[in-house]
């Protein structure tokens, strides 16, 4: 019966070791690449969240001076009208202006409410 010795030398392998040295470098340098850019990802998210974030409070403190103003306007219209010295049109005019107020803050309230839910959620705070 034959019997015989398997012998593996690795210079014969033709260089595969380096090889799959080479490989399993740059698959690391590759996922490294990946994670950096997903990281970059994150941070310009939360960049934009927190934009937004300040132009939503932005808006809501503008709003309020424009409610602040329709008020005024409307609480002269009805007292000129009050006295005579104005017509319906005008305190109709201003009711509506104060209307348009309203709603307005109301949508800037509703917007820096999500604005505020987004930021929480690319900061991972849950509230």
């Amino acid at each position: 019966m034959p019997r015989g010795v398997n012998l593996s030398l690795p210079i014969f392998d033709g260089m595969l070791f380096s090889a799959r040295e080479r490989e399993a470098e740059l698959r690391a340098k590759a996922a490294a690449e990946n994670l950096r850019d997903q990281e970059n990802n994150v941070v310009r998210d939360v960049r934009i969240a927190a934009l937004n974030l300040s132009y939503a409070r932005e808006q809501l403190a503008l709003t309020a001076d424009l409610l602040a103003s329709a008020n005024e306007a409307f609480d002269l219209a009805q007292a000129r009208y009050k006295v005579g010295s104005s017509s319906i049109v005008e305190l109709s005019q201003a009711q509506l202006s104060q209307t348009q107020a309203q709603i307005a803050q109301a949508r800037a309230k509703f917007e820096y409410q999500i604005r505020d839910a987004i930021l929480s959620y690319q900061t991972g705070v849950m509230k």
